[in-house]
C-alpha cells in the first residue's frame, strides 16, 4: 500500500485498483472508503504516523458499493468500532456483501473493466449503521452529503466546507491532469447530472475515488469540467 500525505491532516492510501482517505478531525479520524478486501490492518497501522490507534477512526463513509471501495469495510469496522455510513440505495447491498449488477459497458469500457477488476475479491458483508440521503449532515465532521446517483444508485460524495475538502467518490476521476466523468456507470445520463453538481462546491482540496487529489488553484480543473458544455470522458 502506498501512503501519500495530501496535507498534514489528510492521507491517501493507494492499493490498486482502489484508494481511500484518512482525515483527522477534532474528535478523531474519518476514513472515506476502505479499498479492496484485506487492507484493514494496514489501514489502521497508518494511524501510527499520527500517534493514534485503531479506535481513533470514528467514522467510515463508503461512497458506493463497489468492492474496491468497500472491500475492507467489515474488517475495519471490527477493528475500530467506527460508525459506518453509506448511501441509502447502496446500503442493503453492502450489508449483504452483494456486489450488485454490473453496469452496461461500452465497447471501450469492457476491456478496461476486465483489466482493473482482475483478481479483485468480493467485499465481505459489512454493517451499515447510518443510511445517507442528499443534504444529510454529519455535524461532528462538519460534513454534508451530496447524492451522486448514476455511478451506482446509492453513490454519494462528501463535502466538508469547514475542512475545505470534497470527496467525490467515483462519479469524477482525475486522469493525466484532467478531471473527467468516471467510467462504469449504471446510468450515464444520471451520472453526468451528478458530476455537474461539483461545479458549485467550494473546497481547497478535492479527493477522487481514482486519480490524484487536487489542491489550491488546481481545484478549478474540477469546477471547469463540471461546468463544461460537454462533460469530459477519458474513454471516448
Amino acid at each position: 500500500m502506498d501512503v501519500v500525505a495530501v496535507r498534514p491532516d489528510l492521507t491517501m492510501l493507494v492499493e490498486p485498483p482502489g484508494q481511500s482517505y484518512l482525515l483527522r478531525h477534532d474528535g478523531g479520524v474519518l476514513l472515506v472508503d476502505t479499498g479492496r478486501a484485506g487492507l484493514g490492518a494496514a489501514t489502521v497501522d497508518v494511524l501510527r504516523g499520527w500517534d493514534l490507534g485503531p479506535r481513533a477512526i470514528t467514522h467510515v463513509v463508503l461512497t458506493h458499493r463497489h468492492a474496491d471501495h468497500t472491500g475492507s469495510a467489515a474488517e475495519i469496522a471490527d477493528l475500530t468500532g467506527a460508525t459506518v455510513y453509506a448511501g441509502r440505495a447502496d446500503a442493503p447491498l453492502i450489508r449483504a456483501g452483494d456486489p450488485g449488477p454490473l453496469p452496461p459497458f461500452t465497447d471501450v469500457e469492457r476491456p478496461l473493466f476486465d483489466r482493473v477488476s482482475a483478481g479483485l475479491p468480493d467485499a465481505p458483508a459489512c454493517r451499515v449503521d447510518v443510511e445517507l440521503d442528499d443534504g444529510d449532515r454529519i455535524d461532528e465532521l462538519g460534513a454534508v452529503v451530496v447524492a451522486t446517483p448514476g455511478h451506482t444508485d446509492g453513490s454519494i460524495a462528501l463535502h466538508l466546507p469547514r475542512a475545505g475538502v470534497l470527496f467525490t467518490g467515483d462519479v469524477a476521476a482525475e486522469s493525466e491532469g484532467r478531471v473527467v466523468l468516471g467510467p462504469f456507470n449504471t446510468d450515464r445520463a444520471l451520472a453526468t447530472a451528478s458530476f455537474r453538481r461539483f461545479a458549485d462546491l467550494a473546497a481547497d482540496t478535492v479527493c477522487f475515488g481514482h486519480g490524484r487529489p487536487l489542491r489550491g488553484d488546481a481545484v478549478h480543473l474540477l469546477h471547469d469540467a463540471a461546468s463544461a458544455e460537454v462533460v469530459p470522458d477519458p474513454l471516448g
